[in-house]
């Protein structure tokens, strides 16, 4: 997949929000993230009522039995609200980040969370941050293992793949090739 730097952008953050709880803007994201990336098979004929209780159910009432947690500091420390949430916010903090996890409804190491603060720092060419950022990230081959396993709508396990492609492909921009 060959995107310019601007619809990784743009991918990161649909990704970001198909990870997040569905809304009304959830198969317009799909749609989008399709077009970006010539993927037109993500999603079958599910309805917005259905995806969201799939969404409570692989990410909330069952995720510590499946593994499907989307939060850093359960992956990296074991436990929710771990130290990892900690460095997060201190990292964003570092950036010039303001994060407000009360307006968002989400914690800092939320994986939607994370990709957001991925595609600011690639809006502003800050891709040595992003390579500082990605020691956060080492659990999400495994989140979306378990996602693969956990549902049959495939389109959460896109999202994580396809964002965590991007992120690694920003591990190999530097300043001078972005501009």
């Amino acid at each position: 997949m060959d995107l310019s730097l601007q619809d990784k952008i743009s991918a990161l953050y649909l990704c970001a929000d198909i990870l997040d709880y569905p809304d009304e803007n959830f198969y317009k994201n799909i749609k989008a993230i399709e077009n970006l990336t010539n993927e037109k098979y993500l999603l079958q004929e599910v309805v917005l009522e259905d995806v969201c209780s799939e969404y409570i159910r692989i990410f909330s009432m069952n995720a510590t039995k499946l593994r499907c947690v989307p939060y850093a500091s359960w992956w990296l420390d074991g436990k929710m609200s771990g130290k990892s949430l900690s460095k997060i916010m201190d990292f964003y903090i570092r950036c010039g980040y303001k994060f407000d996890a009360e307006s968002l409804k989400k914690p800092a190491d939320n994986i939607s969370s994370m990709i957001i603060f991925i595609a600011i720092l690639a809006e502003e060419n800050q891709f040595d941050y992003i390579k500082e950022f990605t020691k956060f990230l080492n659990w999400t081959d495994d989140f979306a293992n378990s996602l693969d396993k956990a549902t049959d709508i495939k389109v959460f396990q896109y999202a994580s793949n396809l964002s965590s492609k991007i992120i690694t492909d920003f591990m190999h921009y530097n300043e001078q090739s972005s501009l």
